[in-house]
């Protein structure tokens, strides 16, 4: 599809170049006065704008611009992030399917199981692989999954994540065959993918599913809170149901401001194609050859994983504050055994040999050896009851230890951040190995809701 210019950008600079009266919604009517520069572009869904809801015009071609880009059949954009479409994508599949169970990769994000205890769903619960020199989630299994499904013909819905947070890819052709194989819904959060499928010989190939979600802000140009979910040929589910699902989850009034981010960069993308990407994939190579040779760290590096991130192996919690502190820059996350930092569209050659000259510098200052951490790996879950059920029952609080928590099941999440993957979900049973985790005062542990984690563990009576 030609849309090889930032459309909504320029519609919005001819409609205010007229100067309009606003009458309308927001409150800060363009006034100087009230309004920063930067948001003299947030209008409403007036007349000539289109409606995000029931798209036709100018949103309408944007999501026809992103399912050409990635090669799907519809697209769907979301102005409140990716967690909005895999809310409304788990919602639509059962819907569709009532009464199934729905088979979750125990790595998804919260927003996965936020949108299950919603349905109301039983959960198959499904392990990634583990290396025990990582501490991370290792792929998804494709023979796992055809276990599972082959076994329990009930499980309608498949939920697996890809890539990881580390960049960890799951072969999801080979996964999709076999959902498809069974009359299985698969739906691929690949939030951390938005650029796979945009250049195949760098980044590889993109991530495979009935549905798949990409969040366009995460290594993309468009603004923070922006994502696409797109539905490739064949899948099961009607369309006006997905938008019955965002209806329910994204709100009424969308930015035009994020809309218009969206645009811009649909528009980079799709008129440059994989020219726009050779910058930043030349200064990813660099930055892999420079970190090759690190002595108190290593960088891990696997024959098939997503190349935008530097997971960084070693002293994860030093190497952040130290380049924090000693050369202002600041990394994604950090972890006793590890650090992430994230590389972008808006990399350069010039801004990797910075940071790798900072971890070649902090590399040489550092005393010691590199050593690997160990896997820490959650035991796999037994469920009294759904997390619907369990959101609805009343709840106590004990103490960890293992003579008031172990047999009970948790009444709310507890799971660690970043990423936000729970160690512990409504309806499960404490075990001794769950007690254990949550003991480990290396993991930063929060509760449902973003509260912190304080030593007691909610539970039902």
């Amino acid at each position: 599809m030609k849309y090889d210019n930032d459309r909504l950008g320029a519609a919005l600079k001819l409609y205010l170049g007229s100067d309009p009266l606003p009458m309308h919604m927001p409150g800060g009517k363009r006034n100087p006065n009230f309004v920063s520069q930067a948001f003299m572009r947030d209008i409403t869904e007036i007349g000539g704008f289109d409606n995000l809801h029931a798209p036709e015009g100018l949103l309408k071609d944007m999501e026809d611009c992103a399912a050409s880009v990635w090669k799907a059949k519809n697209a769907f954009l979301s102005v409140n992030g990716s967690s909005a479409l895999i809310l409304a994508a788990i919602w639509s599949s059962a819907i569709q399917n009532p009464g199934t169970k729905i088979l979750v990769a125990m790595n998804c994000h919260l927003a996965v199981w936020n949108a299950i205890e919603l349905t109301g769903s039983s959960i198959v619960p499904l392990m990634p692989a583990f290396d025990p020199e990582l501490p991370f989630a290792g792929h998804i299994s494709p023979s796992d999954i055809e276990k599972n499904l082959a076994r329990d013909p009930s499980i309608k819905t498949v939920v697996i994540t890809s890539p990881t947070y580390e960049g960890v890819l799951s072969d999801t052709d080979e996964i999709f065959r076999i959902t498809r194989k069974y009359d299985a819904i698969l739906i691929t959060d690949s939030a951390h993918g938005a650029h796979l499928g945009l250049d195949d010989n760098f980044f590889g190939p993109d991530a495979k599913g009935d549905l798949v979600i990409k969040s366009l802000h995460k290594t993309l140009s468009s603004p923070t809170q922006t994502a696409v979910m797109l539905l490739h040929e064949g899948c099961p589910i009607d369309v006006s149901l997905i938008r019955r699902g965002l209806d329910i989850f994204e709100t009424s009034s969308p930015s035009y401001i994020l809309l218009q981010g969206i645009s811009k960069c649909l528009a980079q993308v799709n008129s440059k194609g994989p020219e726009l990407l050779k910058p930043w994939e030349n200064a990813i190579a660099y930055a892999e050859s420079s970190l090759a040779s690190l002595r108190n760290f290593k960088l891990w590096q696997a024959p098939v994983r997503e190349r935008s991130k530097f997971v960084l192996m070693g002293r994860g919690n030093y190497l952040f504050e130290y380049l924090r502190g000693t050369f202002n820059i600041e990394c994604e996350a950090s972890f006793p055994s590890h650090l992430i930092a994230m590389t972008g569209i808006g990399d350069t050659e010039d801004t990797l040999k910075r940071f790798c000259d900072a971890v070649i510098t902090t590399d040489n200052a550092t005393d010691g050896e590199y050593v690997p951490a160990e896997f820490v790996s959650r035991p796999f879950p037994k469920f009294a009851i759904t997390l619907q059920e369990a959101a609805k029952a009343r709840m106590r609080s004990v103490d960890l230890e293992p003579e008031f928590a172990i047999g009970l099941p948790s009444s709310e999440f507890i799971y660690g951040f970043p990423p936000g993957i729970p160690l512990l979900m409504p309806g499960e049973i404490i075990t001794d190995d769950i007690v254990k985790i949550l003991s480990n005062g290396d993991i930063r542990l929060m509760l449902g809701g973003g509260r912190p984690y304080q030593g007691l563990i909610p539970v039902l009576p």
